[in-house]
């Protein structure tokens, strides 16, 4: 399986695409701000090399281990992170994810503050979720914290359901309430 053949993709507003570094001044911006990462398992970016370090050690290595054959347990694909751009002006709005490094696919996003309800990350996971059917894969989940009410009418509108609630440590040692999330996916 390789998601490259698949790319772009696009949606009505949006270009999904593989990253690059020079990505990481837009992702600095984006995850720099805390209340994009306020419910988050890591903390504000605080400088663009964070980015950089980001795309380097999660990314770019995914797409290479792609390119060279590689899969995921149970065969999964590894290179599913893509920058959401919008298609007019090719700005970066969001971020979007399964990993599956695991043997899981856990579906995950962060959208660009200035773009917060508008429809972007539910376009934008729809997408994902719409290659992940076309993949082959039988199942997502998703962890969102019980306070992020706007991720979890996200995952709504995507077709997930709520499933079970847990506690888990976040950032800054934390304890915070969640929920896991599933969707079921029929070819």
């Amino acid at each position: 399986m390789h998601v490259i053949e698949h790319l772009p993709l696009e949606t009505e507003r949006l270009m999904l695409r593989c990253y690059t570094l020079a990505d990481a001044p837009s992702i600095y911006r984006i995850n720099s701000i805390e209340e994009v990462t306020r419910y988050l398992p890591f903390g504000p970016m605080m400088s663009e090399e964070d980015a950089i370090s980001q795309l380097e050690r999660f990314f770019l290595p995914a797409y290479a281990q792609a390119d060279a054959g590689q899969t995921g347990r149970g065969s999964l694909p590894l290179d599913l992170k893509f920058a959401a751009c919008l298609k007019d002006t090719k700005e970066l709005v969001g971020m979007v994810f399964i990993e599956t490094s695991d043997g899981s696919c856990k579906l995950g996003y962060t959208v660009d503050s200035r773009w917060w309800g508008r429809g972007i990350a539910t376009e934008m996971c729809q997408a994902v979720v719409d290659l992940a059917r076309s993949l082959g894969i039988t199942r997502l989940t998703a962890t969102v914290d019980v306070r992020n009410a706007a991720s979890e009418r996200v995952l709504v509108h995507i077709g997930m359901k709520p499933r079970r609630p847990a506690k888990g440590i976040w950032q800054g040692g934390e304890k915070n309430g969640y929920r896991l999330w599933e969707l079921e996916l029929k070819p």
